[in-house]
């Protein structure tokens, strides 16, 4: 299994919601090792571009950028123990952000992320969402402080969807490297045997799965009259570290992903989330075993 920790990418702007990222790439890389990569993305309209400047000066600019980067990183990641490479671009936020993981081959990405009350909810940044929609490897945000200790309980939705497998093996995966315990939960909002049933039966499967790659698991099938609220108080009755979820790549992402339970979870999960996006073409976290 390749670990998540292989080279993480952490995009940074200098913000506290940056240090959220920094702090928990740090956390996983102290269990794990691993390679990180802080990306610090010029706009296009930043007056180091501005044709005011001569080529030395732009040049100058970017060095004490880069220092003060590199400076802001080692913060947080020992680059006496860890590769740590700081790199800046010039371009569009997301799309650079996208590109740099695909040219790294990023195993996962960190993006610490901005909030907004509306409504007592947790609002996700249209920047960080696009990135969670479009990437083609794991994403993890968060929008506070990463909890000290680092990960030990794994919330994980479980549904009998296909993407639930890939899901399972990214958890299984990242629990073994933190040596974490996964909280299995599954959540059904109908009086349906048949459904109830298959939960079971999968559940069971998945348990079973997970005990047998030695990882300690727990599972809690639940009745709720709302899945999203039901999930995240079972975050905050078992002190949850990171919640993962399957997502789905859609250019329409903004007319098609709101409103999902993938986004609600986004939205308003105190804790970090990890979006998976399944059937992975270009970025293979965790192979499925042959059946």
């Amino acid at each position: 299994m390749e670990t998540i920790t292989k080279h993480i990418l952490v995009p940074v702007d200098f913000s506290e919601k940056s240090e959220y990222g920094l702090q928990m790439a740090a956390s996983l890389l102290e269990n794990n090792g691993g390679e990180v990569t802080v990306l610090n993305v010029l706009k296009g309209v930043d007056p180091v571009w501005s044709e005011s400047f001569s080529d030395k000066e732009r040049s100058e600019l970017l060095t004490k950028i880069n220092k003060h980067l590199c400076s802001f990183a080692e913060r947080y990641i020992d680059s006496s123990r860890f590769k740590l490479n700081c790199v800046i671009e010039k371009g569009k936020l997301c799309d650079t952000i996208l590109g740099k993981a695909y040219e790294l081959s990023a195993s996962v990405i960190i993006m610490g992320t901005s909030t907004a009350d509306n409504i007592k909810k947790r609002i996700i940044g249209t920047n960080a969402l696009r990135v969670v929609s479009e990437s083609q490897c794991p994403v993890i945000t968060l929008k506070q402080k990463p909890i000290d200790g680092g990960i030990k309980r794994i919330i994980l939705p479980l549904d009998i969807t296909k993407e639930s497998r890939e899901k399972t093996m990214t958890a299984v995966g990242l629990a073994k490297e933190n040596n974490a315990e996964i909280f299995l939960v599954s959540a059904y909002t109908i009086n349906d045997n048949n459904v109830l049933h298959k939960l079971e039966n999968y559940q069971k499967q998945v348990v079973d799965f997970i005990q047998n790659n030695g990882v300690k698991v727990t599972s809690n099938l639940l009745k709720l009259e709302d899945r999203v609220d039901g999930v995240l108080d079972f975050i905050e009755q078992h002190n949850g570290d990171i919640i993962l979820i399957t997502t789905h790549q859609q250019l329409d992402i903004v007319d098609k992903f709101l409103g999902s339970f993938a986004q609600s979870i986004i939205k308003e999960a105190k804790i970090p989330v990890m979006s998976i996006v399944p059937k992975l073409k270009h970025f293979v976290v965790f192979k499925l075993p042959a059946s």
